[in-house]
């Protein structure tokens, strides 16, 4: 008969205690880190995409006021998008165009005409805004949000339509011919 050896105590030896809670503490550890990492991804996604779909607001309230400056009238006060809700708000100003060194002018009395011409433009600011439902969303910046500013000239007009709508309506018209001779007022074509 051979030999048989006793099995030596190396090898039936199985985890401690000791060796198996700290084995469950180090894979607690990476697996909270991995969640961690993967909520915090997720965050910044879905601020990212709700930051996309305020610019895609403000985008449209943008183009509709450059089609016709009196459609955002008929906006509602909210805007629903995708499973979202903004609010938007539209502000124009005229702009403001002024000579920096008119004493450095030489043989010209008055504001040059270039600059004139320039002061017919206007700055136009559309803001877009998630409303969740909270206070925070009742004012801008608090929730994502975008800002677009645009200098617009009222007299450039977008495309044929723009034409079509100014000479069919008399009171676009009676704003055109203002803004032309320097009389405020109204709403731009």
């Amino acid at each position: 008969m051979a030999n048989r050896r006793a099995p030596s105590r190396c090898s039936k030896r199985g985890f401690t205690f000791l060796e198996a809670v700290l084995g469950m503490a180090l894979l607690g550890i990476l697996a909270g880190a991995i969640f961690g990492v993967l909520g915090y991804a997720w965050r910044v996604e879905l601020e990212a995409r709700q930051t996309l779909a305020a610019a895609e607001i403000a985008n449209r309230v943008l183009i509709s006021y450059l089609d016709d400056s009196t459609s955002p009238r008929d906006l509602p006060e909210t805007i629903d998008y995708e499973q979202m809700r903004f609010r938007w708000t539209l502000d124009t100003e005229k702009a403001a165009i002024r000579d920096a060194f008119p004493d450095a002018r030489v043989g010209r009395e008055g504001t040059p005409e270039f600059l004139e011409a320039l002061g017919n433009m206007e700055f136009v600011t559309v803001v877009a805004w998630l409303d969740d439902g909270t206070d925070l969303g009742q004012a801008p910046g608090r929730t994502p949000t975008f800002r677009i500013e645009r200098t617009i000239d009222p007299f450039a007009f977008r495309g044929t339509d723009t034409i079509e709508r100014l000479l069919k309506d008399p009171e676009r018209q009676g704003v055109m011919i203002n803004r032309m001779i320097g009389l405020e007022g109204g709403v731009s074509p």
